[in-house]
Order: C-alpha cells, then structure tokens, then sequence
C-alpha cells in the first residue's frame, strides 16, 4: 500500500527578469482565432510577459472553467489570458528584465526558453486522468515560429532561420508528477500533481518527442523532472555573448507564445537540480572535456565498500 501525503504547495519565488517584462512591438498577423470561452481573441500580447502556465481551466464542458488544470504534454496553454497569437505574417517583440548571457556552463549549453502551446498526440486527456493510465504518441501539434534575437530593439538580429522553432517540442508541463507531495488546492480529485515546474531549467535534448512515444504521461513527465520544458536555443549560435531581445515570428502558421525565459545557471549542481547525466567534470555541461576523462579513465575502477 502507498501512502499519500499532502501539503499545500507555493509557486517558486523567481526573479521576474528571468523572463520577458516588456512588450516592444506586436504586429498582429492574419488568422488570429478566439478563446472559444470568454470569446475573446488572441492578441494581447502581455500574455507572453512573466513566467509560462502553470494551471490553465476547464474547457465548460467536461470540466468547469472555475477547475484549475494543471498544463501536461497533452493538455496545453488555451486561453487568451495565458497565449498571444502571432498570426500568418505577424511578428512580436519581447524585452527581458535582464541580460540573457551565452553562458556554456548553462546545462545542455542551453540559454533560452520558448514556450508556446505546442501538445503531444494521445487524445482523451481530462484534468482527473490518471497520468499512469494515459498513453501518449510521439506526433506533436506545433506551429513552427522563427526565434530571432538582439541586444536592442535596433538590431542587428541573428534569425534562427533553420531552427529550433518557438511553439515546437517540447510541450509545457505546469507540475511536477510526485503522488506523494500532492497539491491540495487543485481539489480532492488530485492524487498526482504537485509542486510547479521550472521554467529556467532546459529539458535534457536526449528527451526527444520519439523518446516518449508509447510512454505513460506519468513517465513523461518523470523524463522532465523539474523541467517545464520549452524549446531551448544556444546564444551561441547567434555570435552574441547577451542579449536582451526576442522577436518571434510567423512561418506561414499562426503560433501561439505562451512565455520566455532565460535559463538560470545558478541551480545546476545543487541538492535539488543534478548534474547532466554525463557531467564528469561537474561544469554543468557535457562535452568533449567529459569524453576525454572517460577516455583517459577508461581502465581505471574505483571499488566502493
């Protein structure tokens, strides 16, 4: 027998300048759709300032919209209030609090954040599904959005042309799946959600959308830990050491952003966030400096008693 326990969970304390705190342009592009709801449309773009979903509602007709519904792989951001939409040939620029830093101690040499409302395949989610009982696939629903970044609002702008995309694997996960830590306020049907995820921390690339196919949401979510997951990107890439704006625009689709983040380096390494698998070096990273002391190692043992 397994015995619950439950305690009433607070959302993390997160510095607000870890995500974006201002909105510099908004061009709403064509196709924009309303919140089926509240019938309001998807263009405010606030909706993309501060930190992403955590709970969404109910759709009003197999849950009330007063039901608080924690955001899984299969279950993502809909609301006007949680997501803008940037619309068939639309942009929108966002400001972070802060400089985000090309920082190669960042786990996975990740930097940045983006979350949209892409879901994986599966069907049949609710909010009182049993996440050991409901299967995903490995096909996602995304609408692929150009990520493009600056120092200011003036560029020059470095074009993640050929991806990653915003609004693209991976889905959001509001909550950690932890049965034995539930929290309370989500009503008496939660028996698996508990404490917020981490929004600053990248999921692990090794976690692919063909990882998880045929996997329950309860294993999914364990590939996650503490991750929101998000799509990451390398500043790297982009030849900037910091930046501190992000344009996101259409693709021909009309995605939907939901927040940004910068990631935070400072948790790598502590009693609650582990290294990456494979970090030997304990960097917060893995590269070809682990490879060589695994090579240099390779017949070597250690016998612990």
């Amino acid at each position: 027998m397994i015995l619950l326990t439950s305690c009433q969970i607070t959302v993390a304390q997160l510095d607000p300048n870890n995500f974006a705190t201002e909105v510099t342009e908004y061009v709403q592009g064509d196709g924009i759709t309303k919140d089926f709801i509240s019938n309001q449309y998807f263009n405010d773009p606030t909706s993309a300032l501060g930190r992403p979903t955590i709970d969404s509602t109910g759709d009003g007709w197999f849950v009330p919209t007063s039901q608080p519904v924690p955001l899984v792989a299969a279950f993502p951001a809909f609301r006007s209030f949680e997501i803008v939409s940037i619309g068939t040939g639309g942009h929108l620029t966002l400001k972070f609090g802060k400089k985000v830093e090309n920082n190669p101690n960042n786990p996975f040499g990740i930097d940045l954040i983006v979350f949209g409302n892409a879901m994986l395949g599966g069907g049949g989610w609710s909010y009182n599904t049993n996440p050991e009982n409901f299967f995903v696939s490995s096909g996602i629903y995304a609408e692929n959005a150009i990520i493009s970044v600056a120092q200011n609002p003036q560029g020059p702008w470095y074009d993640y042309i050929n991806g990653p995309f915003g609004d693209s694997y991976a889905p959001t996960f509001g909550r950690v799946y932890d049965p034995e830590n539930i929290e309370t306020s989500l009503g008496a049907w939660n028996q698996w959600w508990a404490e917020p995820t981490d929004p600053t921390m990248p999921l692990d690339p090794a976690v692919t959308a063909n990882t998880l196919n045929g996997k329950t949401m309860a294993q999914v979510s364990q590939l996650f830990g503490k991750s929101a997951g998000g799509t990451g990107f390398d500043l790297a890439e982009s030849g900037f050491q910091w930046i501190q704006y992000i344009k996101i625009q259409s693709n021909g689709t009309t995605p939907e952003i939901d927040a940004v983040a910068a990631v935070d380096p400072g948790y790598c390494g502590d009693k609650n966030h582990p290294y990456p698998t494979g970090d030997i070096n304990k960097d917060c990273i893995v590269n070809i400096e682990d490879f060589a002391i695994l090579a240099n190692n390779w017949l070597e043992q250690t016998w612990i008693y």
